[in-house]
């Protein structure tokens, strides 16, 4: 009997501190019901209250690490799983010319005269451009880049940044375009939307044939 007093003692003490229920049948190895009945009508002290808000931001800040742990850990398994996929996978020149032509369908200009592709994502248009080069013999000569700029970029900065990106030479860069002032933010790191033109009436054609053709048999599954 003496020890169960000295017990919810304890836990009376230990409540007024701030501590929560859950937290002291743990420290005082006692069941939650008989903590909670204990402690039902306890007053905590202003000390104690602000111990368990600090409490309470830890937990929640602790739940939220491990949740973006858990999220990086699936995160770097799907990584994993596509780093092996796209090794194990024979990229043929027919295939790569399929992928480009699909990026064409999603990012391209319509106009069947030339190929132009327009993105503000470097690895999109490093992508794109180097599929093309995979899928054909280009004549680098026929490359012409336009960047799209905000007010408050640096257009050397810009254009080189992008010239880097595309391996294409400034010289082949067209004067860039300037978009209005909209009055929104300034975005960190973006460094503007590029077009890609290659002027190349038959590459385009086939580009728009093959896309128009997985359309075509994937309209007449649904059809079905």
């Amino acid at each position: 009997m003496a020890h169960n007093i000295s017990v919810k003692l304890e836990a009376i003490k230990l409540r007024k501190a701030g501590y929560s229920i859950k937290e002291i049948a743990n420290k005082l190895n006692i069941a939650i019901s008989s903590s909670s009945i204990w402690l039902r009508n306890v007053q905590i002290t202003p000390t104690g209250q602000d111990r368990m808000i600090k409490h309470k931001e830890q937990n929640r800040y602790k739940m939220q690490q491990e949740w973006i742990a858990k999220r990086n850990n699936t995160s770097r398994v799907y990584q994993k799983s596509a780093k092996e996929l796209i090794e194990h996978t024979n990229i043929s020149p027919n295939v790569t010319k399929f992928i480009c032509s699909t990026l064409f369908w999603a990012e391209g200009s319509k106009h069947t005269n030339h190929v132009a592709f327009t993105n503000s994502d470097p690895m999109m248009i490093k992508t794109f451009i180097t599929l093309l080069r995979r899928s054909y013999n280009l004549d680098e000569s026929k490359f012409r880049i336009t960047v799209h700029l905000h007010e408050y970029h640096d257009k050397t900065q810009i254009m080189q940044f992008w010239s880097e990106i595309t391996k294409v030479p400034l010289k082949q860069f067209i004067k860039p375009y300037l978009k209005p002032h909209t009055a929104i933010r300034k975005h960190d790191n973006y460094k503007g939307c590029i077009t890609i033109r290659y002027y190349d009436v038959q590459i385009a054609r086939e580009l728009t044939a093959i896309y128009n053709a997985l359309g075509d048999k994937y309209r007449d599954v649904v059809q079905r």
